[in-house]
């Protein structure tokens, strides 16, 4: 069959899958000219594919995602979905991103009907941070508003964030959930690689993402300013991991993201 491919000029439009056959969905990329495809791009495109095959009651409450190979942004993902199980409280979703040179990314996604229950927040988010209109943005060609509030290596790497994605993004939980998935890729891996003896100076290392969790804890909005604070966890073999927690406004833990990443000092 013929697929029309769209222009992506923001992130609904980087979410608007093409339906190619039963659970089988095409995602393209904006042109940023970069060697490689986002990885958020991908983890957020592989959990739009999997929520399109879930009834909508059934909300995500996590996602595992493992990074293959280099996307190339200049071709079309295939997202393939697997319906591991439907049950009546939990659903699970497998979704394989692939391009011509194989998988690039390899997605377990759990999704679960809203319960009533006891609602405990023990994480608190972190006092005296200044409001986002009080940064400066961060420059990027990703379709987000970043600004980066601090940043320490000693005696625990750490830093502290404020994103959004800058255009409405309607009412669709899973829409927000996608949204809260690309923004979580952006600060991890320099974090997680920050306890390395050349972390920061990315002219000595070659860095890679290699595995990548997103637990969601409860409602956001992601069109809504997000405070990620995230921190390093040191690195051993060749790889560091990155823990970032995610509130909204208000200091309410939205989310939990960890990453693993690859670094290794360039010959």
């Amino acid at each position: 069959m013929t697929v029309s491919m769209h222009p992506v000029t923001d992130l609904v439009s980087l979410l608007d899958l093409e339906v190619v056959k039963p659970d089988a969905f095409l995602g393209v990329s904006p042109a940023n000219k970069w060697d490689r495809i986002y990885g958020g791009q991908v983890v957020a495109q592989a959990l739009r594919a999997a929520g399109l095959t879930v009834a909508p009651e059934y909300r995500v409450h996590s996602l595992h995602a493992y990074f293959v190979r280099p996307g190339d942004e200049t071709a079309p993902v295939l997202f393939e979905v697997e319906r591991v199980r439907d049950g009546r409280s939990f659903c699970t979703r497998q979704v394989i991103a692939a391009q011509a040179g194989g998988a690039i990314l390899n997605l377990i996604a759990s999704f679960q009907v809203e319960e009533s229950g006891a609602d405990v927040q023990r994480v608190e988010a972190p006092t005296g941070v200044p409001g986002p209109d009080a940064i400066q943005a961060t420059k990027t060609d990703l379709f987000m508003d970043h600004r980066v509030i601090s940043t320490t290596r000693d005696p625990q790497p750490h830093e502290l964030s404020w994103m959004r994605v800058p255009e409405p993004l309607g009412d669709d939980p899973l829409i927000h959930a996608c949204a809260l998935a690309y923004l979580s890729d952006e600060d991890l891996l320099g974090v997680a690689l920050l306890p390395h003896p050349s972390g920061g100076d990315w002219d000595k290392m070659m860095a890679a993402s290699v595995d990548h969790a997103v637990w969601f804890h409860r409602p956001a909005r992601a069109d809504e300013w997000l405070l990620f604070s995230l921190s390093g966890h040191g690195v051993a073999n060749a790889r560091g991991l990155g823990i970032a927690q995610v509130f909204n406004q208000d200091g309410v833990h939205v989310a939990t993201v960890a990453q693993e990443g690859l670094g290794r000092v360039r010959r």
